[in-house]
């Protein structure tokens, strides 16, 4: 017994210390901690001295014959990598890392590295206590490191193209795809091991490599490794279920999961009986998760066809769909719209959608296919976009009662970020403007639709979007067969569940609300900016600034999709003037477009939250009607002036729809180039909820015709101007009414009202070339002044308008009337006509 021990472990130890040294010799750093007097130099040729802060321990390596430093909390080496700029960034953005190393416990974190060389943030490259290795913007690995076992880490990185992990050669994650200069380019100094509050439990490190590229998965593998077999990642694969996607009049992509690459085949025809083949490709996602792709080419717009996807496990069932139509069509188009389905537990997303379908059914009949054009989804759709057994379980598994049928069309959300899987899985090639883009953004034509994906997490792709963004909205604004554009993106400008959203990600909120909305405002063929990010519903109106418009554009937050819903009362909320409706529950959307009539109406179905449950109730809906006349000009009145407010009168609106919103502009010029007030007042205004989960509208029962301010926000006695304007819930505008001019309320005390009708004698009297005239009213009414001359000619009016009761003085300047007034005896009169009295 005692020999046969021996002899394992002898075994064991040979088996261990195989590596292959076949290797990029191209490193510029090299540190092997062999030398018996520093173990801090590099290899001869192969970069600086490591530089220690802190303690570390000599000890032995992999075999008996190498050498290994252990270095725990607070401690870390200073690489000074000497490499250059490069990557086209201001700093390193291509580079691989290599690290030996072994840890002697789990339950804690571990740390590779940090890109701060200040050592002032949180550490880039971790080993979690569970043994995963990542960071949370890259994503983790599944495969988890075991203790007291000798491994060789690799990452390569490629900013703003790839960042990966491998572990003995074989890759461990795609990681998310980061940006040019961004947290995770090198400056001039790397910190090994380092972490600024403690996450950087003891490590045992053999040898450190880098080079100044990223290095192929064939180069990694030729670096070998202490014989590690990954294997493949474990999770059940959907085989054959087909996934459309990137629809056109004459083409569609179809896509499935099967692990066998032998055969990639889908056989299809205008009938059950098929007839034709067409082959594609397949490519491993990661592990044993191989994507199939056949793009069907030479097809009739808008028609039917029937196919099945054949690959080496079998043949799928067969499924139907439609093709688009084309510029000319004259039917009705229908999108489902969805955004953040991602969810560890799954079950919301998959109501939602069977939900979708069920009212899709009810509504147009159970031929899915032959009734919506299209699923339109605005990211978010795992919470991990590295972690390739989620691609199956949160999404394709959760879509696949309409994804045979129904092609979709997505963007990435931050949870996706920009790693791999998400470009490999999305066939967006046809349908990006540039091959530089990478398929980040995109756009779709559909009939009188034009349908444009933006990416709101690529920061180094963010001016070249904005370039073609520009040019492809000015050019559908000058296509008379173009009526409608709708933009997604992940993120918004502005929430009001999710407070804390306002500077999550700020960068990104910023590039909504800075970089994509200016350009959206100037082209009024834009109808719709969708987006999530906040789980929940949010629909408001931004006014657009073209010259010609003809609406409005609708921001609509779609997030409800299946991720928790942000709650009220959950985060921060702001209450948004131009946001109209919000409520914290899971929904979808159907848009449904009409080109003949060149109209759009989307409805908005709730399925409520944990609170309160609902069944696809229709919560709401908004529209678009191009040949409909805006609203008739409004006409505005003498304002009510009270002590304490102005309420502003206008007539009853007027026109083919009803009123939404009321704009309403004071100023102390009839120019209204000195703006006192400028404000948009809405029908409606839902935020919060009552004790029984009902939304609360703060705007229940307010005369939008009626509107009140403060008094205090205008000088008593001065004089000021004020218009409005009207907006349908078409989103058109009226043009701006007649402007009404006003005195504020002068030295009025409401604790002293006036007994009886006075007017008092003018004083001085007599007057050249001013006097004051006083008088007071017990009620409230139409106060009109006026001067006369002896012959009872009118010479001026000096009150013409509503007051309430109460004691006023005006000043009557006879140089100010553009005449000369002869000297003379001078009459004035008041006459109050009260309300009370008619």
């Amino acid at each position: 017994m005692k020999v046969i021990s021996w002899i394992l472990t002898f075994l064991s130890v040979s088996f261990i210390s195989i590596i292959i040294y076949s290797q990029p010799v191209d490193r510029v750093g090299w540190w092997k901690f062999n030398d018996s007097i520093n173990v801090l130099l590099p290899e001869s040729g192969y970069g600086l001295p490591l530089q220690l802060v802190g303690t570390h321990q000599s000890m032995n390596g992999y075999n008996q014959s190498d050498r290994a430093v252990k270095i725990g909390v607070g401690s870390h080496y200073k690489l000074r990598h000497q490499m250059q700029a490069n990557g086209g960034g201001i700093f390193v953005n291509e580079y691989s890392i290599q690290i030996d190393f072994k840890i002697e416990a789990l339950n804690m974190w571990h740390c590779f590295y940090q890109t701060s060389i200040f050592n002032n943030n949180d550490g880039d490259c971790f080993i979690n206590p569970t043994g995963n290795i990542g960071v949370g913007v890259t994503g983790y690995s599944a495969y988890a490191v075991k203790t007291n076992e000798w491994y060789r880490f690799v990452v390569s990185v490629k900013n703003g193209s790839h960042y990966r992990y491998y572990l003995d050669g074989q890759l461990i994650n795609n990681g998310n795809i980061q940006s040019v200069d961004g947290r995770f380019a090198l400056d001039s100094l790397l910190l090994m091991f380092a972490d600024e509050d403690g996450e950087d439990g003891s490590i045992i490190v053999s040898e450190i490599g880098i080079w100044n590229r990223a290095l192929s998965s064939s180069e990694i593998l030729s670096l070998g490794g202490f014989g590690h077999q990954i294997g493949t990642v474990p999770g059940t694969q959907l085989i054959l279920v087909p996934y459309l996607q990137t629809p056109s009049p004459t083409s569609i992509y179809i896509c499935w999961h099967d692990t066998l690459a032998n055969l990639t085949n889908v056989e299809f025809g205008e009938s059950a009986s098929l007839g034709q083949t067409v082959s594609g490709t397949s490519e491993i996602i990661s592990g044993n998760y191989r994507w199939h792709s056949v793009k069907l080419t030479g097809l009739q717009p808008n028609t039917l066809y029937y196919y099945k996807a054949v690959s080496g496990s079998g043949q799928s069932n067969i499924y139907s769909f439609r093709t688009l139509p084309d510029s000319t069509y004259k039917g009705k188009l229908r999108f489902i719209l969805l955004s953040d389905t991602h969810n560890n537990d799954t079950t919301m997303a998959v109501k939602v959608i069977k939900s979708a379908k069920q009212k899709i059914q009810q509504l147009y009949g159970n031929d899915i296919q032959n009734q919506i054009t299209a699923v339109l989804h605005s990211g978010d759709l795992v919470v991990d976009g590295s972690n390739i057994k989620q691609w199956t379980d949160q999404y394709f598994a959760v879509m696949s009662p309409i994804s045979p049928y129904i092609p979709f069309m997505t963007i990435t959300g931050n949870h996706e970020g920009e790693n791999l899987n998400y470009y490999k899985y999305m066939q967006y090639d046809d349908v990006t403007p540039y091959t530089t883009a990478a398929e980040r953004f995109w756009s779709l034509r559909v009939a009188n639709t034009l349908i444009i994906g933006l990416n709101s997490n690529a920061s180094s792709f963010f001016t070249l979007q904005k370039i073609w963004l520009d040019q492809i909205l000015s050019q559908a604004q000058n296509d008379s067969t173009i009526d409608f554009v709708y933009v997604m993106s992940h993120h918004f400008s502005i929430t009001e569940l999710w407070g804390e959203g306002m500077t999550y990600e700020k960068f990104k909120v910023d590039h909504v609300t800075n970089d994509i909305y200016p350009i959206l405002k100037k082209y009024s063929k834009v109808v719709q900016h969708s987006y999530g990010h906040t789980h929940g519903y949010e629909r408001g109106t931004v006014e657009t600034l073209d010259q010609n418009p003809i609406g409005d554009f609708r921001i609509v937050c779609g997030g409800g999709g299946g991720g928790a819903t942000d709650r009220w009362g959950a985060y921060a909320n702001n209450d948004f003037s131009n946001i109209h409706i919000t409520l914290d529950h899971y929904f979808f959307q159907i848009i449904e477009i009409d080109p003949d009539n060149k109209t759009y109406e989307t409805k908005m179905y709730s399925l409520g939250n944990s609170s309160r449950t609902r069944e696809s109730e229709l919560m709401d809906s908004w529209y678009r009607k191009l040949n409909q006349t805006p609203p008739a000009d409004p006409v505005t009145y003498q304002p009510i002036i009270e002590s304490n407010q102005i309420t502003f009168k206008s007539s009853a609106y007027s026109g083919s729809d009803s009123l939404m919103s009321v704009r309403l502009q004071i100023s102390s010029n009839e120019n209204f180039t000195t703006m006192i007030t400028d404000t948009i007042v809405n029908w409606k205004n839902i935020y919060g909820v009552d004790v029984s989960y009902n939304p609360v509208d703060l705007n229940a029962g307010l005369d939008l015709t009626q509107l009140a301010i403060n008094s205090s926000k205008l000088i008593p006695g001065n004089q000021y101007y004020y218009r409005v304007k009207y907006r349908d819930h078409n989103t058109k505008w009226s043009a701006w009414s007649n402007i009404t001019a006003f005195n504020n309320l002068v030295n009025v005390d409401e604790t002293s009202i006036p007994l009886e009708f006075k007017l008092e004698q003018n004083f001085p009297n007599p007057f050249n070339p001013a006097t004051k005239i006083r008088w007071q009213s017990p009620v409230a009414g139409f106060n009109s002044l006026k001067i006369y001359d002896i012959l009872g000619n009118e010479v001026a009016t000096l009150a013409n308008e509503f007051r309430p009761a109460g004691q006023y003085e005006v000043d009557f300047d006879s140089q100010l009337l553009g005449k000369q007034l002869s000297s003379g005896v001078y009459f004035y009169r008041i006459s109050i006509k009260s309300l009370e009295n008619n």
